[in-house]
Order: structure tokens, then sequence, then C-alpha cells
């Protein structure tokens, strides 16, 4: 909310449209200037009108969370490559005997 005085009339704003890339990019830059900042999640935030770049800087306790969801995510993935009987999309190994 604006500390300024209401005049009756609201400006546009604009900004410069980036590569999704450069975008990223200084989102990670400017969350990593956060102190406590040791790594940046980012993703794709879709909209009505327009889809955002949302980037958040993980604390030491954050991303320790996030290594270990990737970890058990890992390991599940190969119990299930693991399992032969497994069927991806329409697709099923059967057995000729």
């Amino acid at each position: 909310m604006s500390q300024e005085e209401p005049d009756g009339k609201c400006e546009p704003i604009a900004s410069q449209l980036l590569p999704l890339s450069e975008q990223v990019g200084r989102n990670v830059l400017e969350a990593l200037q956060d102190p406590d900042a040791v790594a940046v999640l980012t993703t794709m935030v879709p909209g009505v009108t327009v889809d955002r770049v949302v980037s958040l800087g993980l604390t030491p306790d954050q991303m320790a969370e996030v290594q270990h969801l990737l970890q058990t995510i890992a390991e599940e993935d190969e119990q299930v490559a693991a399992d032969e009987d497994r069927c991806i999309g329409f697709q099923c190994r059967i057995d000729k005997a």
C-alpha cells in the first residue's frame, strides 16, 4: 500500500520483457542476496493473464528438507525401476509363458 496521498489517477507500470533464462537468473541472484539463503527454489506460477517466475531463497534447514525429499524420491524411483511387473502408461510387460 502506498504511503503517498491519492492524486485521483493511477500511473501505468511498465517493465522490460526478458527471456525466461534471464528472468530466472535475475530472480536467483536477487534471492541469494538474503544472508540466510544457501540455495534458491524457482518455479513458474500460472496466472489468469500472465505466468510468473517465482524464486525463494532457502535456509540451511529448508535445504536439508529438500535434499531429504529428493533422496526419498530417488530411492522410490530405483525400487519402481527394479519392478519388472510394472506398466508404463499402456505398455506392460507380459511373460510369454
